[in-house]
């Protein structure tokens, strides 16, 4: 099992490669459909402009029969209405191929296995499932529709002025080598502006997400300013990089027309000498003179078309990267019936990213329907082995079994769904506060229900005063609300979930003495017989603990009841004596 958790040995490292860009392709799911029905009408559009040179030549030169006049009329009918055509299709494959993608993406990223996040920021993979999907699956979905249609388009151009005469076609290839050099040079650089203005975009997603989260923590310590500052400088990295995409968009305007004045000239002296030689009529020099600026254009649109290409691989790699990022294993084949009995950690070890190692060969019993408290100083592993019970992360090496059984042979949703998570963050989403007290329980939750957890959780009397009641709205993050009703809120949605296993982290922390030992009255008495584990430096919390585990350093140091851990753990006693431990019991 050593390793599992080494994102090292996932991350994409070959950023920007085509491989990363094939998986991203392969990946995310397209309106197929409507791709291939958009493609068709291009395709049609580009054979019926095709034949405009030809009937305009035509007339030009003096044929006004009425066949000729209708075939022209019919073409720019025909050109009209598949423009329209082609450019409706196009638009709805792309809206409805967007909403795909991003439902793919951001599926992906609620699988993601939790080491990945250790080095990629979520804030700043915000952009991925807005801005990137976005800009990325339109650019594709036109190089997919374009590319083709304008490579059948210069075949039918390029036949068509051969059948006046093979030498015409030899003037337009003195302007290959320029649309290829150009290619080259300018796919290379819209790569790299493309992939920068992605992370850029990224940089200030999160940099905004996380500053507007702790507006309380900016104002406390009085600085707006600096924060205000520290948001300009990353709005002018994203303007920096959006000045050299206007950079490359202005060279691309000259660089239009250039080739349009070296095409127009080559194609009047050329077609001028033939016709001075008598090889081509006065028909067929007109044709080629309204074909060369078709050809020249598709030419450069082919041309331009790579570097689209080269600065849609850069845009894709950031989410190529993450579609490739390593996804938990929900055992959809395992065990969906959690057995019952103690929870054992067998030899574990831990480390995040394979850095410094947080537990080391640790052997724990925690007895079923007991409540175990962990204690020990900041670092030494507390919160890991929570994160390992929910498998949040895997050990390293070692194994946890529950009732007898590895929990990595459980169906993993299974597993999950028999655990409530309560943390000092009193974490909830925005919503009216029935939708929070429900989130994550998959059954309905009658009035009564909610009117005897909120009771008992002792949030009832703030949840009368609210004018809707429980379909009051909250405000996002639970501001607005004080830590203390924030966390009887959460204990009254972990009594709703009823589940088997209770998890605190820190869980009074936050709060004053008084709303503390209520919320610790209430945990131990509606959750009698529950199995519980508990970190906390709250020893008014944890002495009360059937079980006290002490760690040091990823070891049990420690374990056993208050009484003998004050005789036999120096530690422990400590830790006790630090807290004043004389004072809160009277002892």
């Amino acid at each position: 099992m050593k390793g599992r958790n080494n994102p090292g040995d996932d991350k994409i490292r070959r950023k920007g490669s085509w491989k990363v860009f094939g998986s991203f392709f392969r990946k995310v799911k397209l309106s197929w459909g409507l791709i291939i029905l958009s493609l068709v009408i291009s395709i049609a559009y580009y054979g019926v402009v095709s034949f405009v040179p030809g009937s305009t030549a035509a007339l030009y030169a003096g044929d006004f029969s009425m066949a000729a006049i209708m075939g022209l009329v019919i073409n720019y009918l025909g050109t009209l209405v598949l423009s329209l055509a082609t450019s409706i299709s196009q638009l709805f494959a792309s809206a409805k191929s967007v909403r795909s993608a991003r439902n793919s993406v951001w599926k992906r990223m609620m699988g993601i296995r939790m080491d990945y996040y250790n080095e990629n920021d979520p804030g700043k993979l915000l952009s991925a499932v807005t801005s990137d999907t976005e800009a990325t699956i339109s650019l594709l979905i036109t190089v997919i529709i374009s590319v083709p249609s304008m490579i059948l388009y210069l075949f039918m151009c390029l036949t068509q002025v051969s059948m006046y005469n093979k030498k015409l076609l030899a003037v337009l290839f003195v302007l290959i080598p320029v649309y290829i050099l150009y290619a080259i040079f300018m796919g290379r650089l819209q790569y790299r502006i493309g992939r920068n203005i992605q992370v850029r975009i990224g940089g200030l997603t999160g940099f905004l997400s996380e500053r507007i989260r702790n507006l309380t923590l900016i104002k406390s310590f009085v600085t707006e300013k600096k924060e205000e500052n520290a948001g300009i400088e990353a709005s002018t990295r994203l303007y920096k990089a959006n000045v050299q995409y206007q950079y490359i968009s202005g060279f691309l305007t000259g660089f239009t027309f250039f080739t349009d004045a070296i095409a127009t000239v080559l194609a009047v002296l050329w077609g001028c000498l033939l016709l001075q030689r008598q090889e081509i009529n006065l028909e067929a020099w007109l044709a080629f003179f309204l074909f060369v600026p078709m050809i020249n254009t598709v030419l450069r649109q082919i041309s331009m078309m790579w570097g689209n290409i080269k600065e849609l691989q850069g845009r894709a790699s950031r989410l190529g990267a993450m579609m490739e990022a390593p996804q938990e294993d929900r055992r959809e084949n395992g065990e969906k019936s959690v057995p019952q009995g103690d929870i054992v950690f067998d030899k574990v070890s831990f480390s995040y990213n394979q850095k410094k190692e947080i537990l080391s060969g640790l052997d724990l019993v925690i007895p079923k329907g007991k409540m175990t408290a962990i204690t020990g100083v900041s670092g030494s592993g507390k919160t890991t082995i929570l994160k390992l019970m929910e498998q949040l992360y895997l050990p390293n090496e070692g194994r946890i079994s529950a009732g007898g059984t590895d929990i990595e042979k459980i169906n993993l949703d299974a597993w999950r769904e028999k655990i409530s998570y309560v943390n000092q963050d009193a974490t909830t989403f925005g919503g009216t506060i029935r939708e929070c007290l429900t989130y994550g329980i998959h059954r309905n939750v009658s009035d009564q229900e909610l009117t005897d957890a909120v009771r008992q959780a002792g949030i009832l009397d703030y949840i009368k005063e609210q004018p809707q009641g429980m379909d009051t709205p909250m405000a996002i993050w639970g501001n607005g609300m004080s830590g203390g009703q924030k966390q009887r809120m959460v204990i009254a949605r972990e009594l709703l979930k009823d589940a088997d296993i209770l998890l605190l982290d820190e869980p009074t922390s936050a709060l004053d003495a008084e709303t503390a030992s209520g919320i610790i009255d209430t945990i131990y008495r509606r959750f009698k017989g529950k199995t519980i584990v508990t970190v906390s430096h709250e020893l008014d919390f944890i002495a009360r603990a059937d079980k006290i585990v002490v760690l040091k350093q990823g070891r049990i140091i420690g374990s056993g009841s208050h009484e003998s851990l004050m005789e036999q753990c120096p530690d422990y006693k400590e830790l006790v004596e630090e807290q004043s431990y004389e004072e809160v019991y009277g002892a």
